[in-house]
C-alpha cells in the first residue's frame, strides 16, 4: 500500500476548516500538522482532524515531513509564508489573493516557478461543474458584456472589516468573479473604479468601503461591470453572479449553477457537489500524481487577478482608470 499524503495547514480558521473537511474524504490523505498563531484554535483543529499543533509555521515545516501545505492565513501573510514553504519543497494550496503587496506576491510567484513548485491559487469557482459547462457553452464566442455582482453583508471574520488587512470586498470576495470573468473573456486590460466611504456601515470598527462599482475592459474586447456591497443584511439570498452576453444568448454562472438564456427559454444545470470539493480534489490529485495539468489556477494566474483587484483599489483612490499590466510592473519591481 502506498504511503498516505502528508498534509499540513497554516492558518486554521474558517477556510482552513472548509478545506480540511474536503480532503478528509480522501482515503490516502493524512492531516499531520496545523499551525496558527492562536494556540487554542490550532489545538482544536488537530483534535478534530488529526496531527500536531504548532503556533509557529516555521517550526512545523522544520520538524514535520510534509507533502503539501494549505496556506489559509489572513492575506498579508500569504506570500511570506509561501516563500518559507518553498524552502521545504512542499506542494502549495494558497488562498486568494496572493498578497496585498504586489512586490512580495511577484517574488513569491517567481521563486515558486524557479524551483518548479507544484502550487495552486484557491479560485475554487473555476473547478465547479457550472464553470466547466459555461466554458463549453461560450467556447470562443465573442463576448459583448460581462456583468459581475456580489451583494453581501459585513464579513463574518472581524479582521476583514479592516481594508488595510483584507483589502475590501473587491480584493477579498469579488476577486472570484473577476477571476472567472478574466478566464472566460481574456484577462482584464483596464479597470476604472469608484467606491464609497462608509455610506451605510457606521460601526467604529468597520474601516472599509461598503459600495463598489467597477468598469472593466477585457483582453478579447468585451466590456464589463463589477458591483459589490457590504451594506446588506446577513440573510440576503441573492447569489453572486457572473453574466456573459453573447449573440442571442446569456450565460449566467453562480456558486450553485449555470444557466443559459435563449429565445427558447432558460436551461439550468446545478452543481452536484459542495462548492470547494472539486478544487480540493484537483489539488490532491495533482500532488498524488504530479500531474500539473490538474492545476487550472496557477500562482501566475493568482498574481494577475491580484494585480487586477489591487488596481481597482488604486483607481478608486485616484479617480483614474488603471492599465493592469502597467500597474503590476510598476508596483512589483
Amino acid at each position: 500500500m502506498a504511503p498516505k499524503l502528508r498534509v499540513g495547514f497554516i492558518g486554521v480558521g474558517r477556510m482552513g476548516a472548509v478545506h480540511a473537511s474536503m480532503i478528509a474524504e480522501e482515503p490516502d490523505v493524512q492531516i499531520v500538522a496545523a499551525a496558527d498563531i492562536d494556540p487554542a484554535r490550532a489545538e482544536a483543529f488537530v483534535q478534530k482532524w488529526g496531527g500536531r499543533a504548532f503556533t509557529d509555521h516555521r517550526a512545523m515545516l522544520e520538524t514535520t515531513p510534509l507533502d503539501a501545505v494549505y496556506i489559509c492565513t489572513p492575506t498579508r501573510a500569504h506570500a511570506d509564508i509561501g516563500m518559507d514553504c518553498l524552502e521545504h519543497g512542499v506542494a502549495l494550496y494558497v488562498e486568494k489573493p496572493l498578497d496585498l503587496d504586489l512586490r512580495r506576491a511577484r517574488r513569491f510567484v517567481e521563486e515558486a516557478e524557479a524551483c518548479n513548485a507544484l502550487a495552486m491559487t484557491g479560485f475554487h469557482w473555476r473547478y465547479t461543474e457550472a464553470y466547466r459547462r459555461a466554458e463549453e457553452m461560450l467556447d470562443g464566442a465573442a463576448i459583448a458584456l460581462v456583468n459581475l455582482r456580489w451583494y453581501w453583508t459585513r464579513p463574518p471574520i472581524r479582521w476583514m472589516w479592516d481594508r488595510s488587512e483584507a483589502g475590501g470586498q473587491i480584493v477579498d470576495q469579488n476577486i472570484h468573479l473577476i477571476d472567472v470573468g478574466a478566464a472566460l473573456a481574456g484577462g482584464v486590460k483596464t479597470v476604472y473604479a469608484a467606491y464609497n466611504e462608509r455610506q451605510a456601515n457606521h460601526e467604529p470598527e468597520f474601516q472599509n468601503w461598503d459600495g463598489y462599482a467597477l468598469t472593466l475592459h477585457f483582453g478579447r474586447g468585451a466590456v464589463g461591470v463589477c458591483a459589490g456591497t457590504y451594506a446588506l443584511f446577513p440573510e440576503i439570498q441573492l447569489a453572486p453572479t457572473a453574466d456573459f452576453a453573447v449573440r442571442d444568448c446569456l450565460v449566467r454562472i453562480t456558486d450553485k449553477q449555470v444557466q443559459r438564456y435563449t429565445s427558447a427559454g432558460i436551461e439550468s444545470w446545478p452543481n452536484t457537489e459542495p462548492l470547494h470539493r472539486a478544487i480540493n480534489r484537483a489539488f490532491i490529485a495533482a500532488v498524488r500524481s504530479g500531474d500539473r495539468l490538474r492545476v487550472h489556477t496557477t500562482l501566475r494566474d493568482g498574481l494577475m487577478t491580484t494585480a487586477t483587484v489591487l488596481a481597482a483599489n488604486r483607481s478608486a483612490q485616484t479617480g483614474k482608470p488603471i492599465d493592469v499590466a502597467t500597474f503590476l510592473e510598476k508596483e512589483s519591481t
